[in-house]
This record gives structure tokens, sequence and C-alpha cells, in this order.
């Protein structure tokens, strides 16, 4: 049988690969979108889902095990780069927060109870994969291996990186080749290393990831996220966010919000879907050295939730009528692995630096208040 793949063209899929696609963790994510934001609700390019990347990133980790250093990880590898993403719940880390607040558990845990159903239990044994192995892989805890799928520089980023960026619109060639920038793994003195001489390659992923987390932490993309997670934020405090909600599809998520939720996330969901976006009204960006506030706001989403409440009752408008997104930049990355060659040990140096972002985003109708919000965040800051 053969599958098409946007990346790397026509896949040949033998009966065992073709089960495991039909397994139930495996069907649901061709409807959760490889982009956090909704694809509708974004001016870009429409992104794929989590399946197609996750056959991308498996098909990477077949070409991998084909080197010495690397056959024993055949099947487990392949399997855990299939299946690495079926813990994603719909909007991925959008809802994370909530679904850990909620159910009390984890998209690893989560990730658990898809893998070991009985139809991919099924599923995996009949290909020859080991569960725990594949699971240990999955969520990091089989070191060195793991770094392959959950590391700095993993088979899951050198696929995602180029396949987001080619359908967003921000390129439109291949800015790297992922099959020769996994040539640059090797077991060496003992520990999982990369390859000295492939430095540039892999200075051409790193430029490729600022160029889209650039796009990522633009208007165009934090609007509609700031949105959709005020909407989440309405229907969490109406206890209508149950724990079936995040083993949702994204469609179904949708649907549920612009529905059945209460009245203003309906409003919010449905400026969102028919880009009634809200305008950039203030923002503080930071790089490296943060006060512990901006990392408070940053990293506990109801301290992030509080600016938008204090701005808007400042303001006098209406709540549902400021957004507010606060995070940090997941586009960085430090790569742990060290370079090898010619007898020397080189360690990574980042291109770029790590920054926080917070951004205030206010109901267009209100855009005479514009001008009053940067000073109400940075009083709220400090």
């Amino acid at each position: 049988m053969q599958y098409l793949d946007p990346l790397y063209g026509q896949l040949e899929i033998d009966e065992r690969e073709w089960q495991l696609f039909q397994t139930q963790a495996l069907t649901r994510i061709r409807d959760i979108s490889l982009s956090a934001v909704p694809p509708v609700a974004t001016a870009s390019g429409m992104v794929g889902s989590r399946f197609e990347h996750s056959v991308g990133v498996a098909y990477l980790a077949k070409i991998l095990t084909m080197q010495n250093d690397f056959k024993h990880l055949a099947a487990d590898l392949y399997l855990a780069s299939l299946f690495h993403d079926i813990g994603s719940p719909p909007f991925s880390h959008i809802t994370e927060k909530f679904m850990e607040e909620i159910t009390g558990e984890s998209h690893e845990v989560f990730a658990s109870q898809m893998l070991y159903a009985e139809d991919s239990q099924k599923a995996i044994k009949n290909y020859g994969g080991n569960l725990d192995h594949i699971y240990k892989l999955i969520i990091g805890e089989t070191k060195p291996w793991s770094d392959l799928i959950n590391g700095s520089i993993d088979l899951d980023n050198i696929d995602n990186s180029l396949r987001w960026g080619l359908a967003t619109g921000i390129f439109n060639h291949k800015f790297y080749e992922p099959e020769d920038i996994i040539q640059a793994y090797v077991w060496a003195n003992n520990q999982l290393s990369l390859k000295l001489n492939f430095y540039p390659h892999i200075q051409k992923w790193e430029l490729c990831r600022r160029l889209i987390y650039d796009v990522v932490y633009s208007n165009l993309n934090l609007i509609p996220e700031s949105m959709l997670f005020r909407a989440l934020q309405f229907a969490y405090e109406d206890n209508e966010l149950k724990k079936d909600f995040f083993s949702f599809t994204d469609s179904q998520a949708l649907y549920f919000l612009e529905y059945k939720a209460n009245q203003l996330t309906r409003k919010l969901m449905k400026d969102m879907r028919f880009w009634h976006l809200y305008l950039p009204a203030g923002k503080i960006i930071k790089a490296d050295t943060i006060s512990e506030t901006v990392k408070t706001f940053c990293t506990v989403w109801q301290e992030r939730q509080k600016i938008a409440d204090i701005i808007a009752h400042s303001l006098g408008v209406k709540k549902e009528e400021v957004t507010v997104y606060a995070g940090k930049d997941r586009g960085f990355k430090k790569i742990h692995l060290p370079f090898i060659g010619d007898g020397e040990i080189v360690e990574h140096q980042p291109l770029q630096k790590l920054f926080w972002r917070i951004k205030v985003f206010l109901h267009p109708k209100h855009k005479d208040k514009v001008p009053a919000v940067q000073e109400l965040l940075e009083s709220i800051v400090g």
C-alpha cells in the first residue's frame, strides 16, 4: 500500500503498518492539527495533522535505524515515532494546563492510556514492538536512546519545523533535508553524539526554527491563540470542561466550544472563527534574565489571565473583550548532545536568545483605548 507525504513523497506501507494506522490512537490524531492554534483561525496556509507529522517522523526513524549504531532500535523507535503525539489534547499545549488542572493527569498519562489500549497493543505486538520500551522512548525515560525522539534535537522537531513552515507558507522550498540531518547522529565515546561536519546542516534547522517561531509569536498567531485561551478559561470557570473533552479531536472540541459552551466562550469562538480578530494593545518582551513576576505570569496560566481581568476592569470594558498571551519561547533550543569530529568535541552554541513574552489584545470596538493598555500592562508587571 502507498501513503503520500508532503515532505517525503510516496511511501510504501506494509500490512502491519496499515493495522497501526487503523488504531483508535492514530485515527484520532488525524484530526489533531500540528498547529496548536486551529488552522481555520489563522491567516496562513493549512497546517497538516499530527498523524501526518508522526508518519514523517516514523519514516525518519526507519532511515536512521538502517545505521549499525541504531539497528537494535528499529521496531521500537519506529513505533515510538509513530505514536509519540497520541497524548496531545485538542489544541495541544493550549489545553494541556487545563487538562492537568481538571484531570490531575499529564499528556504522558493520556498517551499511556492510548498506547496500552487493546487495539494499539495488538497492532504494536504484531509489528514486533515492546510496549514498555516504546512508552519510555516517548516520554524520554530511556536515555540515551529516547533523546532520538524526545531530546533537544530529535526526529520529532527535525520533521515538524520544516513541515509547519512549508504548510503555512513561511518558505516555499525545503530549508534543509531531514534525511541528511539525521545522518549526523552517531554513537561515539560511549555516548550519543552528533558529527561535527553536520554542524552547518543543523544551523539551517536552527534558522528554520527561528523563522517559524517568529511567526508563531507574531500577532497573526497569538491573537487567535489568546482568544481561544480566554474562551477555554470561561468554559473552565463554568465547569464545562470535563475529562472527556481532552480526548476530543480538534473538530469535536471546536464544535463543543462554539455550540455547547457558555455564552462568553461561544462569542469568542465565533469571533475567532470569522476572523473578527482583536487588536494588539500592549506588550512586554524580555530576553534571558527576567523577574520572578514575569516568570510567574508566563508559567502560571491563572496569573496570566488576571492581567486581562485587571485591564478590562481598569478600562471599563467587558472581560471577554481583553485577551492575553504570556509564555516562554518554545523555539529556543540548546542542543545538549556533543559535536565530535577531527579529534574535537564541540559544545553547541544557540543562534538565538530565550525570549519571554506578554502581549495584550483588545476588541476592535475599543480601538480608542489601545494607548492606555501599555501603561496598564507595565504597571501590573512592574
